[in-house]
């Protein structure tokens, strides 16, 4: 185990069946300009050989950079993963933690605007980068807005073209998972992220909760990654059938969790219901294929709400 300085980050990374996006991450991270950083590269249980082999290249000095490799032995779920890899960081006594997904490059001045944010002000518990489609110059985010009435959330900036117009460094309702950045004092006051969401908002859950703890948000444009996502419609089509699950079930669970005003609580409710209609609707009307798995999991969702 290193000696940990103050100005320490704990770069988290979770794998899952993906060497290769993996691999390229990780060899980006050798270019950053911050020179203070160590790499957690957790394994959610993967069904292949990625990780296996992602330590045979780090044994045979195919990275340059310190990465310790953890096994989580189950999926664990973005969540689960995450934090087991978090723990371990702020055990070994790190400030400052990083959370990326496996399938983003990082440019190499991403992570110091980060951390010279968090040391100029303690109010500030989250902060994030400016994030585009990869190899494009497309925002996919520049910031998020949460509605704590319906449980949705909204990217803003995306799939525009940048012409500058996010380049201001701003408060925000939530940072993504994608890219969030933030302090040790965090986990003291506000803990870790919830694992029963398993998938989708449960960073977002974690920022609402950091917010009410009085904590600052904030979108730095001057960090910039790129994220292997997409820059077509949406996508509906090909989505698994459980996203629709976890999409009902974990927006209803934000407003329940974080919001005390019961007339939000009842809005939320209904809205996963409109949401669940919406579902069963483009299911035939984009011709979606597994019909009958689709509109159970839809039904799950539902029943999950109560």
């Amino acid at each position: 185990m290193k000696q940990v300085i103050d100005k320490d980050v704990a770069i988290i990374i979770l794998n899952w069946n993906a060497y290769d996006d993996t691999f390229e991450c990780l060899k980006s991270l050798e270019h950053l300009t911050y020179p203070y950083f160590h790499v957690f590269l957790v394994d959610n249980a993967s069904q292949d050989d990625s990780f296996d082999k992602l330590q045979q290249d780090y044994n045979e000095g195919k990275f340059n950079i310190q990465i310790t490799f953890i096994q989580t032995g189950a999926n664990l779920g973005f969540a689960g993963g995450n934090n087991i890899a978090i723990r371990e960081a702020y055990n070994q006594g790190y400030q400052y933690f990083w959370m990326l997904n496996n399938d983003t490059v990082v440019d190499p001045n991403a992570l110091t605007p980060l951390v010279e944010v968090l040391e100029k002000d303690k109010q500030v518990g989250i902060v994030g980068s400016k994030i585009y489609y990869y190899g494009t110059n497309k925002i996919w985010f520049a910031g998020g807005k949460v509605n704590t009435w319906t449980g949705t959330t909204k990217h803003i900036g995306i799939k525009e073209e940048d012409i500058g117009q996010y380049d201001q460094v701003k408060e925000v309702d939530y940072i993504t998972g994608c890219s969030l950045f933030f302090r040790r004092e965090l986990l003291e006051t506000v803990g870790y992220m919830h694992e029963d969401y398993f998938l989708y908002y449960e960073e977002t859950d974690w920022n609402v909760r950091a917010k009410l703890h009085g904590w600052k948000i904030k979108y730095i444009p001057q960090s910039v990654i790129y994220h292997k996502v997409s820059a077509s419609s949406g996508g509906e089509k090909n989505l698994s059938p459980i996203v629709a699950f976890y999409d009902i079930r974990n927006g209803y669970w934000l407003v329940k969790r974080t919001q005390k005003e019961r007339l939000k609580v009842l809005t939320a409710f209904c809205y996963a219901y409109y949401k669940a209609l919406k579902k069963l609707l483009k299911i035939f009307i984009m011709n979606q294929d597994r019909k009958i798995e689709r509109i159970g999991f839809i039904g799950k969702g539902l029943l999950s709400v109560f």
